[in-house]
């Protein structure tokens, strides 16, 4: 059947080029050159003192144009001829083949000139062609004369340059022609191709992460392997194979086995071998099976080596891009928000980013494509499942985001129970020693022989262990600063400002045992306690420990920086009895039903009052259900082995809560 050519008009040829870059055009002129046979490109260009480009050209020592085939070259055909996809011809790697590709200069020049000189009965002759961006549709030409020059080649001006600048030189063209053309030119390194940009050579080293070179022996036959890994994905290029001859000339390309595979792992191969002299691509005659072809034992033997080559060298680098990802993803707000204070979301938050990662490692795939709410339910769905191990219910609702073959269900579910495992075991590290240190903390309260101080144990030990009172808070000053300081601390966690305010009231130099803080984005809202810690057996509760709070309420009350209309305070009052005056009992007694047990005080603020025994009793009902089912045996717990307070205090558990703030 006859070609079908169709002459385009000026319009549909901007049509066809809309998306065109002035850096696609300015590749496409390189491609050209390559194209042409060309083994040097030369782009040269000149600027002003703003830095505008005012001239370029590219040229090249290619064949040039012959003058017969002039109207076949810038006739603005289309072809309903596909391109062939023989990857046995060199022509099917250079990407100059767009038959309207020379006249994308449109995008940054009005006027594009080429002067080429080619070879016809051993004379060199030269001509020129002429393109307008008023009419693209039409050329005009000069008669080609002989000249007297060494060698053919061709030049194209460009002038009356428009959006083009020395800083998008440096900037943009520059980086996209080195991924462009790095893989070409690593492949005719030794026929020394090579472009130069105002005499300074592309250097593709530039993107070259790894590279490798060894011996590989095939039943007999020797083949040179250079490895290459791009710190960048090339622009259009796939990670291949690229087989040439033993005088390094191109004869095939394959794609590898780890091309696309939605990772980082950019790679190209490149094996020299006598084998491929005289190869055959594409063989399909059975009886030359044994000859150097495609369809031979060792080519296929070879290229499997190869592919298990580079799942060795892919292998350690998945982990780097996990890692990479899941910063990327915690930079976006992929990952639910955990509370890195409080262990037991500090815990969560690291199964999660051990699940991502570990599944990035099994298949990169399962991440690709995904926009911002895609991967907001894939991680949290990730989650949902470590939290309560339903992985059936997790591969209902991704199916409807992307689709998993039976196996990589199968990997995603044998990787979570491995998560699992880990979660559970730091879950139980996590329980022995809350229950450790509760243990602790009874014995420094109820033992006698102990000989607890205020300050120097109980207060220590409740700084340590504040996740008693709540998890969700943040330690701002402990070991009794007075207000001067907590406002300072208090104001670089809320606005990261460092003040030098003083607190302008009498009681300033006031000290609190524990002050916490915590900030709720979800409603705004600014919840502060402040913890009064009394000796369980010298001081007895009663309307002077009220009275104190109250004083501390005084001052806090002055200062502005506290008392915004978002933020609340709470007041708790700990000891172990109560004195004789039933002060306390009344008090907790007129707010029953009006809040938590041991409300004593509602109104501006709250004051809480609870007695040791009441504090380790919520701790012990709140880990019931967990206790049950780890089976902890409590009993076996060796708190005993300390002689005294200071070694209880001194003593480093996982349950121990993040230290008092400090600023920097």
């Amino acid at each position: 059947m006859a070609k079908e050519r169709v002459v385009v008009n000026d319009k549909g040829i901007r049509n066809r080029l809309k998306a065109i870059k002035p850096f696609n055009s300015i590749a496409e002129y390189i491609w050209n050159s390559f194209d042409a046979g060309a083994a040097n490109v030369n782009l040269s260009y000149e600027t002003d003192s703003m830095d505008t480009v005012i001239s370029l050209s590219i040229g090249d020592d290619g064949l040039g144009i012959n003058y017969s085939k002039l109207n076949s070259k810038f006739k603005p055909f289309l072809s309903s001829e596909k391109r062939s996809d023989d990857e046995s011809s060199i022509m099917s790697l250079v990407h100059g083949k767009n038959g309207l590709g020379r006249l994308t200069f449109y995008k940054f020049s009005h006027v594009a000139i080429w002067s080429t000189t080619y070879n016809e009965g051993n004379e060199l002759y030269n001509y020129d062609i002429t393109v307008s961006d008023d009419s693209l549709d039409s050329f005009s030409n000069t008669e080609p004369t002989a000249v007297d020059v060494k060698k053919c080649g061709t030049t194209v001006l460009f002038s009356h340059i428009y959006e083009l600048s020395e800083h998008y030189i440096q900037g943009v063209l520059i980086p996209y022609l080195e991924k462009e053309f790095s893989w070409f030119l690593y492949l005719f390194k030794k026929q020394k191709y090579c472009i130069n940009i105002n005499d300074t050579l592309l250097n593709i080293s530039n993107l070259i992460k790894d590279s490798e070179v060894f011996n590989l022996n095939v039943e007999g036959v020797n083949f040179e392997v250079e490895y290459v890994r791009w710190c960048a994905r090339l622009n259009h290029q796939a990670s291949r194979m690229y087989f040439t001859s033993s005088e390094g000339c191109f004869k095939y390309s394959v794609t590898t086995r780890l091309n696309n595979k939605s990772d980082s792992f950019h790679h190209s191969v490149y094996i020299q071998s006598a084998f491929f002299d005289n190869f055959i691509a594409n063989n399909s005659n059975q009886d030359d099976m044994f000859c150097n072809s495609t369809g031979s034992d060792i080519y296929k033997k070879l290229v499997s080596e190869i592919n298990s080559f580079l799942r060795l060298k892919r292998k350690p680098l998945l982990l780097e891009f996990a890692q990479e990802l899941v910063v990327v993803y915690e930079e976006k707000g992929i990952f639910p928000s955990y509370n890195q204070r409080n262990k037991w979301d500090a815990m969560k938050a690291e199964d999660l980013r051990e699940a991502v990662q570990q599944l990035y490692q099994i298949e990169p795939k399962f991440f690709r494509g995904l926009n911002k709410p895609q991967q907001k339910i894939l991680v949290r769905m990730l989650a949902l499942i470590i939290d309560g191990g339903d992985v059936d219910s997790f591969f209902d609702i991704v199916d409807g985001v992307i689709s998993l073959s039976s196996d990589e269900k199968d990997k995603f579910a044998e990787q979570l129970k491995v998560t699992q495992l880990s979660s559970i075991l730091r879950t139980i590290e996590l329980i022995t020693d809350r229950y450790k240190s509760v243990q602790e903390f009874k014995k420094l309260v109820f033992d006698p022989e102990m000989y607890a101080g205020e300050v120097p144990h109980l207060q220590k030990m409740m700084e340590k262990n504040y996740w008693l009172l709540g998890e969700q808070y943040q330690v701002v000053t402990a070991e009794e600063p007075d207000f001067n300081e907590a406002l300072k601390r208090h104001s670089y966690i809320l606005r990261g400002e460092t003040s030098d305010e003083r607190v302008a009231h009498e009681s300033a130099n006031r000290e609190m045992d524990l002050f916490m803080v915590r900030q709720r984005y979800e409603n705004n809202h600014i919840e502060h306690i402040v913890v009064e810690l009394k000796h369980p057996v010298n001081v007895r509760l009663g309307k002077k420990q009220i009275d104190q709070i109250y004083d501390y309420y005084q001052v806090i009350k002055s200062i502005d920086r506290f008392n915004a209309s978002n933020m609340k305070w709470k007041f708790y009052l700990i000891g172990n009895k109560f004195d004789s005056t039933n002060y306390i009992e009344d008090l907790i007694k007129n707010f029953q039903g009006k809040g938590e047990y041991g409300l004593a005080h509602k109104g501006e603020y709250e004051i809480y009052v609870r007695t040791w025994s009441e504090i380790f009793s919520d701790f012990e009902l709140k880990h019931n259900y967990l206790d049950e089912k780890l089976n902890i045996e409590k009993e076996n717990l060796q708190v005993d082995m300390y002689k005294n307070a200071d070694d209880i205090v001194s003593e480093v558990r996982a349950s121990d809560g993040e230290p008092q703030f400090s600023i920097p």
